[in-house]
């Protein structure tokens, strides 16, 4: 029973959990994107707004942790049309980061995310939803222990149900509070 307590006590210990806010641009782009743009014609949008999650590294592999990070991200922004751009997703899925590597003065991660992502298209009072799926690059720079700020890319799709694929890229800066 000791060892059992011992052992479930070493990995908590190991554990790194953090949320984490970050301001977020999110372009979305494909067939009848973007205010004026045709059902045939290739366009974009650009919302703003926040992502905010969650993340735990639950097992160390050598110098890499692995876990998981659950996020949602609500982007909304006016533009020349009354409908605005609007993208709003929740995902969830697996990242791998280097926070063992001491060559880096950052610690470096990428994560495989699935989720529902609903947005208007530009041209749309209402957002439809899709399937979306998203791989994020980024880097989380100390600040004092426990505090760090994130850069991060993303990129992806989102798959409506007419099956057309339409490209979702975001770029977010933010704060991460390890616990």
């Amino acid at each position: 029973m000791a060892g059992v307590v011992l052992v479930a006590g070493a990995r908590r210990a190991d554990a790194q959990i953090a949320p984490y806010a970050m301001f977020s641009a999110g372009h979305y782009s494909g067939l009848g994107v973007g205010s004026g743009t045709a059902p045939t014609q290739s366009g974009g949008m650009t919302a703003l707004g926040g992502t905010f999650g969650l993340y735990d590294d639950f097992m160390r592999l050598g110098p890499l942790r692995l876990g998981t990070d659950f996020r949602g991200m609500i982007q909304n922004s006016a533009n020349s049309t009354p409908n605005g751009n609007k993208i709003a997703a929740g995902l969830a899925g697996f990242r791998l980061d280097g926070s063992g590597i001491p060559a880096f003065p950052f610690t470096p991660y990428v994560q495989a995310e699935v989720g529902v992502a609903g947005t208007n298209n530009g041209t749309s009072p209402s957002k439809s939803s899709s399937f979306a799926y998203q791989f994020q690059f980024g880097g989380d720079f100390s600040l004092f222990p426990h505090i760090a700020a994130r850069l991060e890319y993303g990129a992806g799709q989102l798959t409506n149900t007419g099956n057309t694929n339409h490209t979702l890229q975001t770029f977010g800066a933010g704060i991460v509070v390890r616990l």
